[in-house]
């Protein structure tokens, strides 16, 4: 599926982003993790990996949850995918790499900051979710984000659904993120939750970097618990996601996969991560993660 869902111990399909929103800017920067403080990996052992440039990766301990920490890779996601299919990798388990070789988000949209000022990290989540509610993934992952950039930079940051991460004042795109569900009978196996901050646009240097990891995995930490919590727990996260979101109340118009458009107003994002956007005649489109090819915002206010 053009989502990136797939089941378990099916293949790595690529998802990449959504359509930059109006006003949006460039992000201008990509980092180079480093070992650092507050528990960055540790050269404590080295094993090799299949898909691995230079054939290993360091093993760490962050925030209580293991880590993986790779000078080059195909991609953080893929990395992440592979660990969780393979060696079981537990809920949180984190990859994170200085280069990647195919940094591709929604739809294999490629992230264009440069590696030395982005943040790229993946987590291995394992939410009790049924299948209809797997994208509230994106949900949590797009707060927890968001949540981050500001507390390390001190900036306003907000989402604009359902994979952009934005400067609130300038609508600048300050990250992105993308989610590959791997399903199980009738529930969400796991999840990877593909992760770019832009060093750069937050106004953070490369020393800002592990910093930046450690309050996205403590964010993620206080917000994952919505997805063992069934419906309930999905209808928080989207409550608190339209707090955060800068999309609603806006007019939009919406490319659909196949084929077909949307146009109205940005409503709300539900518990099940589809966008609603409201017609001039007052129909109500539901978009989930997967129907959505592009996203224009086309203006402000009611129509």
């Amino acid at each position: 599926m053009t989502d990136g869902r797939s089941p378990a111990g099916g293949g790595d399909t690529p998802a990449g982003g959504a359509g930059t929103p109006a006003g949006a800017g460039t992000p201008a920067g990509a980092g180079t993790p480093a070992g650092g403080a507050g528990g960055a990996a540790t050269p404590a052992g080295r094993a090799g990996m299949a898909g691995a440039p230079g054939g290993g990766f360091t093993v760490g301990q962050r925030r209580g949850h293991p880590e993986r920490r790779f000078s080059v890779a195909v991609s953080v996601g893929a990395m992440a995918l592979a660990w969780a299919r393979q060696d079981a990798a537990p809920e949180g388990a984190t990859v994170v790499s200085e280069r990647e070789i195919s940094p591709l988000g929604r739809l294999s949209e490629m992230w264009p900051a440069p590696a030395a000022t982005t943040l790229a990290a993946a987590i291995v989540l394992r939410p009790t979710l049924p299948v209809e509610l797997a994208d509230a993934v994106w949900l949590v992952g797009g707060l927890a984000s968001a949540e981050a950039a500001a507390a390390t930079s001190g900036r306003r940051v907000g989402v604009i659904w359902p994979d952009t991460v934005v400067d609130v004042e300038t609508e600048q795109v300050v990250g992105s993120l993308k989610t590959d569900i791997q399903l199980g009978p009738g529930q969400v196996s796991s999840a990877v939750l593909s992760i770019r901050l832009d060093l750069a646009a937050l106004g953070l240097g490369s020393a800002g970097r592990d910093t930046l990891l450690d309050e996205v995995l403590g964010a993620l930490d206080q917000r994952t618990g919505w997805l063992r919590e069934g419906a309930d727990g999905c209808a928080l996260a989207a409550a608190a996601y339209d707090q955060s979101c800068l999309l609603l109340g806006r007019r939009v118009k919406v490319y659909l996969l196949p084929k077909g458009e949307a146009r109205g107003v940005a409503q709300r994002v539900d518990a099940s991560g589809r966008l609603e956007v409201v017609s001039a005649t007052g129909m109500v489109e539901r978009v989930s993660v997967n129907m959505l090819r592009r996203l224009e915002i086309v203006g402000e206010g009611t129509l």
